[in-house]
């Protein structure tokens, strides 16, 4: 286990390194609407990525959650996100299920951020249902050919491969079909059409097609466990997302106090009046609550994530939720210029934080998970509750 010491000079480095090398970027990566690959480069050559995931499987969770926190607190929207996706789910993904040459050349290469991944999941059709994927995957020679389409695929047109969910069949077993997860070059995608968003628009994202004919060792894990890798996978990024989620409240929080100690009205600086001192202090004293709650469970168990998937989805449906109330406050606390895009960042952050609740899983899966795990005490019902049948 990392000491304090070592934890807190791995948050100065990752602070001083998304500073210098980041932050610079972001704002012609908005402009244009295309993620910098330099971004995710900078922390790979740092050592930053390769650090988060040192010991045992799961890596370093408390390291996981201060790179995310500081990536959102840095107000690098859409670039810090795409940072933590290449990051996150794509490592957790290779570390467990690659064990191949192949795939473990790759997974080097992120970790030093030479390369970077992408997940490509959803589909046209499907949404959050990824049990109804219709993305193929036949066998042909020694290997596999893929294709289909997916939408929503976050780093798609800049990514160097994707691990893409397919149904898998054989001609002994033609049904029912399985899942299989592989990883595919961009070689093999096209940009169908790239999608705008409401917010995040340096998180490069794009319909995406594939025909790809790549090698059995693409596959990560066994065929027919497809579906079980990546919600693997996603478990590690629904939890960065609430640490990064959390990054934000912190930063919209800050920014809106500093206001309210300059802007005066009324005679007296806005911190004087208890209306918006109070709703202020509101938001911070649960905000307190959320970022023990996710360092706590980062803690909780060295070298591996400390919860479940169900735990972890309530994390990340509680952090989305949360900071998309405390964004909001804090951009009403601007007034009128928190709507001005040129005058304060609000706006750009209240489009930005809408999309948690969709990303990694929406607010309904994530609760029908949490729901999966409720357990009924018939005991003390017996015992202490009377109602007539």
């Amino acid at each position: 286990m990392s000491t304090t010491q070592e934890l807190s000079d791995f948050r100065e480095h990752a602070r001083t390194v998304i500073r210098e090398r980041i932050v610079p970027l972001f704002a012609e990566a908005e402009l244009s609407g295309t993620f910098p690959r330099a971004a995710f480069a900078a922390l790979g050559a740092a050592g930053l990525v390769r650090q988060r995931w040192q010991g045992g499987p799961g890596g370093d969770p408390v390291r996981s959650v201060i790179l995310a926190e500081e990536l959102a607190r840095s107000g690098a929207g859409g670039v810090a996100i795409g940072c933590t996706l290449a990051m996150e789910p794509i490592v957790a993904a290779l570390r467990r299920h690659g064990g191949n040459p192949q795939l473990d050349d790759i997974l080097e290469q992120v970790l030093d951020g030479r390369q970077l991944g992408c997940i490509a999941a959803s589909e046209p059709t499907g949404g959050s249902d990824l049990s109804g994927v219709r993305t193929t995957a036949r066998r042909e020679g020694g290997g596999w050919r893929i294709r289909g389409e997916k939408k929503f695929v976050s780093l798609g047109p800049v990514a160097d491969f994707a691990l893409v969910l397919a149904r898998t069949a054989t001609e002994e077993h033609p049904a029912p079909p399985q899942l299989g997860l592989f990883c595919v070059p961009a070689s093999g995608m096209r940009v169908i059409k790239p999608l705008r968003r409401l917010g995040l628009s340096s998180l490069s994202t794009a319909w995406i097609g594939i025909d790809a004919s790549v090698p059995a060792t693409a596959l990560l894990g066994r065929p027919g466990l497809g579906l079980v890798v990546a919600t693997h996978a996603l478990t590690f990024e629904r939890f960065a997302a609430a640490a990064q989620l959390a990054g934000l409240s912190l930063r919209a929080i800050e920014l809106a106090t500093a206001h309210l100690h300059r802007r005066t009205q009324f005679g007296r600086p806005l911190l004087e009046h208890q209306a918006l001192r109070l709703r202020l202090a509101d938001l911070a004293a649960r905000l307190t609550v959320l970022r023990h709650g996710v360092y706590g469970a980062a803690a909780g168990a060295p070298g591996t994530p400390a919860l479940g998937a169900r735990e972890i989805a309530a994390f990340k449906v509680t952090a989305a939720r949360f900071a998309e109330e405390v964004v909001g406050e804090c951009m009403h606390m601007f007034g009128g210029m928190g709507y001005l895009e040129d005058e304060t960042p609000l706006a750009r952050m209240y489009r930005d934080v809408r999309m948690a609740r969709l990303g990694g899983g929406s607010d309904e899966v994530m609760w029908e998970l949490v729901a999966g795990g409720l357990t009924p005490d018939f005991a003390a019902y017996d015992a202490d509750v009377a109602v007539t049948p």
